[in-house]
């Protein structure tokens, strides 16, 4: 009768423990922030209303940097959604991913130490939707699919591609398809609609939850939503200050993709705007159906909101459009970090601190009081919010290793100075230097390379860019093409003395492509035969 008492006893301790663990577990994790990570694709850095630049309609994104954390300076590291977009979810270098178009993928050692995979170790309920943006390989080495990352995420509604604008034919987007079974749907405006519905379903539920939302917009096509067709009729656009000036580039960045693209830039300067604008408009609506709803379940006290681009575009700046280079315009994008926990004088502030898209998977796993990865290059942004830190970075490297060979570059940026080194020297190519005071010359009008007064800050830039060329080469992955970037950026070693193997496979595909468009100029040019 006794040890039946005893026993008893020794259960009832035994499950009241463990309710008690159960319920501290829960506590904990309540006291945990939601997090939602929003990532536009191509938006330029004064893009948005809140900057008064244009007559932009952004009112969801202005309200969230209004009353919100507003970066200045903050910079992607790699300027092209597929490399970019692999940094923010692991932060680091491109060196060190290894991903990138013409490169590889992201391995998956790599991808388990990712802010998703790591907050769903730790508690949280993760999702994601939208343009995922690059690959993980499987463990053995294999290219991978959304069912690699998948386990990563309790709720998925992405896909790995450029994806499309009509939301039907995102096949991947699983959560999607579930609950909207053959609704057309505009892409942008479906994003919205499966991201307010993930907060309507975990809204109430013990776990904290993280959710990322990856934009298609502003991305070409412009595939305009038929609800906004009219929206920027009478809108007559302000054109930036170094609009047109591609002349007065060098002829390195004369021979790249951003170029070319800004011939419709130039030819239509106010129809593009217009296209562009009203896209990202409809993105400025989707986010605002989730902070509703955010809003409505009464969790918005406790939610994060980060919004931020995969790099930024330049609309006609220097001639271009699209992206790629180091230049303010394709590198920077805008970063807004709305927090309503903190104190009131947090709460709101403009910060120029120097920050990078490596920045933000720290600082996703700080918010959530996750331990962040020893071997993580960004850095968390929490203590410059916070005020313990006025800067976390001296400089940043801004990398181009991807494109044809003349137009690759490395570059370094602070918070005053940008250097840039334009590595190609062949085929009637000049290796090239640039240096920019950007406290004076944000559009980077004036090259102060030959400038006198200057030349003590060149060569201090120049030294910046040497020890960062070093830790490409301590950091970098043992392939994918990374390590000849290690010589072909010394700026002490003569173009010339490198082997033609190494220089072109800057670019495989190069002679690929000019071998294919002199058989299509030799088709078109053949005479026709009129008997």
């Amino acid at each position: 009768m006794k040890d039946n008492i005893y026993k008893l006893l020794v259960f009832l301790l035994i499950l009241c423990s463990a309710s008690n663990v159960k319920a501290n577990n829960a506590s904990k994790n309540k006291k945990k922030p939601n997090i939602i990570f929003l990532l536009a694709d191509d938006l330029i850095y004064n893009g948005l209303g809140y900057l008064g630049d244009n007559d932009f309609k952004t009112p969801n994104l202005d309200k969230l940097a209004t009353q919100g954390i507003t970066f200045t300076k903050a910079y992607n590291t790699t300027a092209i959604c597929m490399a970019s977009r692999a940094q923010y979810m692991t932060g680091l270098y491109e060196f060190s991913t290894g991903c990138n178009f013409t490169h590889g993928n992201l391995n998956y050692e790599t991808w388990e130490q990712s802010y998703p995979h790591l907050l769903k170790q730790n508690g949280y309920t993760t999702g994601f939707a939208g343009k995922f943006g690059f690959h993980v390989d499987e463990a053995n080495g294999k290219k991978g699919s959304s069912a690699t990352v998948k386990p990563s995420f309790d709720w998925w509604c992405g896909w790995m591609g450029q994806g499309s604008y009509e939301m039907l034919k995102n096949k991947e987007a699983v959560e999607y398809h579930k609950t909207h079974e053959g609704e057309e749907e505009h892409t942008t405006y479906a994003l919205g609609k499966m991201g307010a519905e993930f907060v309507s379903t975990h809204a109430k539920t013990d776990k904290p939850f993280c959710l990322s939302i990856s934009f298609k917009a502003p991305h070409t096509p412009y595939a305009i939503d038929p609800r906004y067709e009219q929206l920027y009729a009478e809108t007559e656009f302000n054109k930036p200050g170094n609009f047109g000036e591609g002349d007065q580039l060098s002829k390195n960045a004369q021979s790249g993709r951003p170029f070319s693209k800004g011939k419709t830039w130039m030819k239509d300067f106010q129809g593009t705007m217009s296209k562009y604008h009203t896209m990202v408009h409809g993105m400025d609506v989707a986010i605002g159906m989730i902070i509703s709803e955010l809003e409505e379940q009464g969790i918005a006290e406790n939610t994060i909101i980060i919004f931020t681009s995969d790099n930024g575009h330049f609309n006609g700046s220097k001639s271009m459009g699209g992206k790629l280079y180091a230049y303010e315009e394709g590198s920077r994008a805008p970063l807004i970090v709305y927090n309503p926990m903190l104190p009131k004088n947090k709460r709101i502030q403009t910060i120029d601190a120097l920050s990078g898209n490596i920045d933000l998977a720290p600082t996703i796993l700080d918010l959530a009081k996750v331990d962040i990865p020893e071997h993580y290059q960004g850095k968390s942004l929490v203590p410059v919010i916070e005020g313990k830190k006025k800067d976390i970075h001296e400089s940043l490297m801004l990398i181009n290793v991807w494109g044809i060979r003349s137009s690759q570059s490395l570059g370094i940026v602070t918070k005053d100075w940008k250097y840039i080194y334009w590595m190609y020297g062949a085929e009637g190519f000049e290796t090239t230097e640039e240096l920019f005071d950007l406290n004076n010359d944000v559009l980077e009008q004036n090259n102060l390379i030959n400038n006198k007064s200057a030349q003590a800050k060149l060569l201090e830039m120049q030294n910046i860019y040497d020890i960062w060329l070093n830790t490409w080469s301590d950091k970098m992955v043992n392939g994918n093409g990374y390590p000849k970037y290690v010589k072909l950026g010394d700026r002490n070693i003569s173009f010339e003395s490198h082997p033609w193997d190494m220089v072109k496979s800057m670019y495989p595909d190069q002679d690929k492509v000019k071998n294919k468009a002199a058989k299509k100029n030799k088709k078109q040019k053949k005479p026709k035969n009129n008997n």
